[in-house]
């Protein structure tokens, strides 16, 4: 049988928020509509990119669309970090690969593909 895809919740994602920005409003309607893409995907044979698909859709969904008035960037990488972690996974990247990834989201400079291809092969199994 197929392990189910875990995805932070919508309180989850805010909780994130509130510890990094002292101003906090968000859309939750454009947090909700994001978990959905990711729930509605149907599974592979290959969970490592379907994990790695996930984790694009959270990281470039939240900068780019910017559901939270300030600390987009930031959320995104801590939520996808946090869904990466939920699905028995870990993500080798140094934190300035993370910031780098993440100004190449806000630019429009990287492809959802292009980020999905770079998130796979630094995934490595935890448990």
């Amino acid at each position: 049988m197929k392990k189910a895809v875990l995805i932070p919740s919508l309180e989850d994602m805010i909780g994130i928020n509130k510890e990094l920005e002292e101003n906090f409003s968000v859309n939750e309607g454009a947090l909700d509509f994001i978990i959905s893409k990711i729930k509605s995907r149907r599974p592979s044979r290959d969970r490592k990119r379907d994990i790695a698909k996930g984790a694009a859709t959270l990281w470039h969904d939240i900068t780019v669309n910017h559901p939270f008035i300030d600390g987009n960037k930031r959320t995104a990488t801590e939520s996808m970090l946090l869904f990466i972690e939920l699905n028995d996974f870990k993500l080798e990247a140094s934190p300035n690969g993370l910031i780098y990834i993440s100004l190449k989201l806000a630019n429009n400079d990287i492809s959802f593909n292009e980020l999905v291809d770079w998130i796979c092969p630094r995934l490595k199994k935890i448990k």
